[in-house]
C-alpha cells in the first residue's frame, strides 16, 4: 500500500478502516517511492511499541534505509536524532528537559499564558471576525514557549512566523524557514551560555548532564516542535469541536464539561498527531498477524488506534464517555513518554476558556463542512478556523476574564493535571512510575530581555533606543525577519 499517496487528503478516517479490514491490526505500507515500513492500526500493538524497548527501538540507526538515504528527510522540528535512540545516552539528553521542566514556576506560566492569551483576543476582538488559527492557536503556542526559553514576544512572534512558513510554504520557502529555525536555536544557545537567566535555555546548559551547544539547541528545536504544532491542533481542534457540535457547546457552557476533560475527548476522536515514524524491531518479531524482520520501520498510528474496535468499550463518541478518559496515546509511554503534557494542557485549557470567556456570541463563519485539513499524514488540524463574534465597543483589552454574554462560564482556577499514566486503565497499561529528577539549584538572575521593536501580532511597539547596544546573532536573525516584513 503506497501510503504516501494519500498524503494530500485531509482526512484520513476511511483509510485507516480501509487498511484495517484487508490487513488487521499491522499493514504492510509503502512510506516513501521504495522505502517499506508498517503502519500499527491496533490501540495494543502501538502502546507495545511504545513501552517494549526489548523489542521496538527509535533508533533510526537501527533501520537499513538509514545508511543508504532512503529514509525519510525529518523536517526541522524532527531533526534531533540525539533523542531519537535508546539506553543511557538517551537517558543523559532526556534528563535535562525533564528537570528543565520541573523548574518550571506553575503560577508564573499560568500567568503567561492567560496574559499572551488575552493580547492575542485583544488584537481581534474589535473586528467581529478571526482566523482562530492563524491568529491565535498557532502563535499562543510559539510565544509562551519562546518566553520559557528566556526571550521576549518579539523574537516569539519571529518564531510563529517561521513556523507558519514551515508548515503552508513552497519547497524552497520550507528549506529556507528550516535553516532559520535551526540558526535561531544556535543563536539562543549562544546567546545564553554568554548570559545565562532563569530560563529553560539556562538550565539546559548548566545541567549535570553536560550538553554540548549543539546539544542543547537540538534538545530546544525538539521542544519547540513537539510543543508548537501538535499544541496549536489540538487548540484548533477542540476548538472546531465547540463549535460545531451543540451537545458539546451546551455541556461545556453548562460547565459540566470542564476543559481538562474535553481535552481528552479532543485527544481520542480528534488528535492533533495522526501518525509517528518513530519505531524500528530491535529484531525478528510477530506483531499482529505481520511477521517484521529485524530493523524495519514502524508508523505509529495514533488515530487508527482511537478507532480501533479491540477498544470499542471507549468508543461511543459521545462526550461524557471520553472525557477525561486519559488512556488515550497522545501523550506516548515509557521512555520516551512526553515530558511536557502538563505544560500542553495547561496552554490548551487556557487557549479555550479564554476564547469562550471573552468573544460573545462566538460562531462559525462558514458550514463545518467547508473546513479545510492539513494535507498531511502525520498533522491533523485545520488550514484555518473562521470565526464570527460580537465585536468590542472599546479597542480597551477586557479586564475582567468573566464572560460578558449569556453563556455562563466560569473561569476555573488552573491546576497541572495527573502527570502520566492510563487515568482509567488503559489495557495492559500498568502505571508508570515517576521518573527521577536531578537535585534543583537555585536559579540565576534573568537576563534583561531586548527592546521590542514592533509586533506582528499588534502589540505596542516599544520607542527606539537612541543608542542600540552590541548584536548577536538572533538580533540579526530578528532584523532581517522586521526587514522582510517591511518595517
Amino acid at each position: 500500500m503506497p501510503l504516501y499517496a494519500a498524503a494530500q487528503s485531509g482526512e484520513h478516517d476511511s483509510l485507516w478502516e480501509e487498511l484495517r479490514a484487508r490487513y488487521g491490526a499491522v499493514a504492510p505500507v509503502e512510506i516513501l517511492p521504495g522505502v517499506s515500513g508498517w503502519l500499527l492500526l491496533g490501540y495494543h500493538e502501538n502502546l507495545d511499541a511504545l513501552r517494549d524497548r526489548s523489542r521496538f527501538s527509535a533508533d533510526p540507526s537501527r533501520c537499513p534505509y538509514a545508511h543508504n538515504g532512503q529514509m525519510p528527510q525529518p523536517s526541522a522540528g524532527q531533526s534531533q536524532r540525539t533523542l531519537a535512540g535508546d539506553g543511557p545516552e538517551h537517558r543523559r539528553l532526556r534528563a535535562p528537559i525533564v528537570d528543565a521542566l520541573t523548574r518550571l514556576h506553575a503560577p508564573k506560566v499560568t500567568e503567561t499564558i492567560n496574559r499572551i492569551a488575552s493580547e492575542l483576543i485583544d488584537n481581534v476582538a474589535t473586528k467581529g471576525t478571526a482566523d482562530l488559527i492563524g491568529e491565535y492557536a498557532a502563535p499562543l503556542p510559539a510565544l509562551v514557549l519562546n518566553q520559557l526559553f528566556g526571550l521576549d514576544d518579539e523574537y516569539g512572534r519571529l518564531l510563529a512566523d517561521l513556523s507558519a512558513t514551515l508548515w503552508d510554504g513552497d519547497p524552497e520557502s520550507v528549506q529556507w524557514a528550516t535553516n532559520q529555525i535551526h540558526a535561531y536555536f544556535a543563536a539562543l544557545v549562544a546567546r545564553k551560555r554568554a548570559s545565562p537567566g532563569n530560563d529553560i535555555t539556562s538550565w539546559l546548559l548548566e545541567h549535570p548532564s553536560n550538553l554540548t551547544d549543539k546539544e542543547a539547541a537540538e534538545e530546544l528545536t525538539l521542544m519547540w516542535a513537539a510543543g508548537h504544532e501538535p499544541t496549536t491542533h489540538l487548540i484548533g481542534n477542540a476548538l472546531r469541536r465547540l463549535l460545531a457540535d451543540p451537545e458539546i457547546t451546551a455541556a461545556y457552557g453548562g460547565v459540566t464539561l470542564p476543559a481538562e476533560d474535553f481535552i481528552d475527548y479532543v485527544m481520542w476522536v480528534d488528535p492533533p498527531l495522526q501518525t509517528a515514524a518513530s519505531r524500528f524491531s530491535a529484531h525478528d518479531l510477530r506483531l499482529g498477524e505481520a511477521d517484521i524482520k529485524a530493523g524495519e520501520a514502524l508508523l505509529l498510528g495514533f488515530a487508527p488506534a482511537h478507532a480501533d474496535p479491540a477498544v470499542s468499550a471507549w468508543q461511543a463518541r459521545d462526550v461524557m464517555a471520553l472525557a477525561g478518559n486519559r488512556a488515550h496515546l497522545m501523550w506516548g509511554a515509557g521512555a520516551h513518554g512526553c515530558p511536557a503534557q502538563s505544560l500542553a494542557r495547561e496552554i490548551t485549557t487556557i487557549a479555550i476558556d479564554t476564547v469562550v470567556n471573552q468573544l460573545t456570541n462566538l460562531h462559525l463563519a462558514v458550514d463545518p463542512q467547508r473546513l479545510r485539513w492539513r494535507s498531511s499524514l502525520s498533522v491533523h488540524g485545520l488550514v484555518e478556523l473562521p470565526v464570527e463574534f460580537h465585536p468590542r465597543e472599546s479597542a480597551q483589552p477586557a479586564e475582567d476574564p468573566q464572560p460578558q454574554h449569556s453563556r455562563k462560564r466560569i473561569f476555573r482556577k488552573r491546576h497541572r493535571a495527573p502527570s502520566r499514566g492510563a487515568r482509567y486503565g488503559a489495557p495492559g497499561a500498568a502505571e508508570k512510575k515517576t521518573e527521577p529528577t536531578t537535585v534543583v539549584r537555585a536559579p540565576r538572575t534573568a537576563q534583561q530581555a531586548p527592546p521590542s521593536r514592533g509586533a506582528r501580532y499588534g502589540a505596542p511597539a516599544a520607542a527606539t533606543q537612541a543608542a542600540e547596544p552590541s548584536r548577536d546573532a538572533l538580533d540579526h536573525l530578528l532584523a532581517s525577519w522586521r526587514d522582510s516584513k517591511g518595517g
